[in-house]
């Protein structure tokens, strides 16, 4: 039920802030009122949104934060994963910033990588 709320809270404030400011245009602008919505829903996207890669012991590691509202706040949740390496991601949720969420979401991947022994705990270590 949360994805739900999450998903239409989402969608509703981007139509709500595309809409205003559609109205602020005058008819006489058609033209550059859609490089003007397009350019305000491109730098919503690249504030809230982030994909990335990172060095992570040794091998390239990819990471994807996306944000979601949970009780009218916005949280983040991250997934770390390494292809070509090892199989396993990790993970994390509810997070209010987008830089400790991707922290975390590396120590988990850490903690798993080392339960499945993909990594030694002297490796772990740092991290742990």
């Amino acid at each position: 039920m949360t994805a739900q709320r999450t998903s239409w809270a989402h969608w509703l404030t981007l139509f709500l802030l595309t809409a205003t400011s559609v109205e602020l245009l005058s008819a006489q602008e058609e033209e550059e009122q859609e490089n003007y919505v397009s350019d305000i829903l491109s730098k919503i996207y690249n504030i809230l949104i982030r994909n990335g890669e990172i060095e992570l012991l040794g091998h390239y590691c990819s990471y994807s934060t996306r944000p979601y509202f949970l009780r009218w706040q916005l949280k983040f949740k991250t997934k770390v994963w390494c292809p070509g390496w090892t199989l396993v991601y990790g993970t994390v949720r509810n997070s209010a910033s987008v830089s400790n969420s991707l922290q975390d979401a590396i120590v988990n991947f850490v903690q798993k990588a080392y339960q499945e022994g993909v990594i030694s705990e002297e490796e772990a270590k740092p991290w742990l």
